[in-house]
């Protein structure tokens, strides 16, 4: 119990010490690219352009993710409650479900993307 009052400093220490190097760095990365004649708002968030670009078919694949694993857990309820089936069908069968969503999604848009 001696040293309880460790954790805090520690945790705030460690917290205040990371976004220190990172502001810092920063700040060095931008000085560098001044120097060298780019503009640095050029960059904003050019790595996560790419990930997070639209693409029309991911509504369908997280509606059928959402749909597959609400129908695992009903499954799994029924098993449970009737068959007396063990607590872990739950986990089980909603992966299972979610699974198949994602198999069936794949042929989806294979096939959309054949159409196209």
């Amino acid at each position: 119990m001696q040293g309880e009052f460790l954790i805090p400093v520690f945790f705030f220490g460690g917290t205040a010490w990371v976004l220190i190097v990172y502001f810092n760095n920063r700040h060095k990365e931008r000085m560098a690219m001044i120097e060298k004649g780019v503009n640095p708002a050029d960059f904003k968030g050019a790595p996560f352009r790419e990930m997070f670009r639209a693409n029309p078919l991911s509504s369908l694949k997280w509606g059928l993710l959402a749909l597959f694993v609400g129908i695992g857990l009903m499954v799994a309820t029924y098993l449970e409650r009737n068959l007396y089936w063990h607590d872990s069908i739950y986990p089980a069968s909603m992966l299972i479900f979610g699974g198949l969503a994602l198999v069936l999604f794949y042929f989806l848009a294979s096939n959309k993307m054949k159409q196209e």
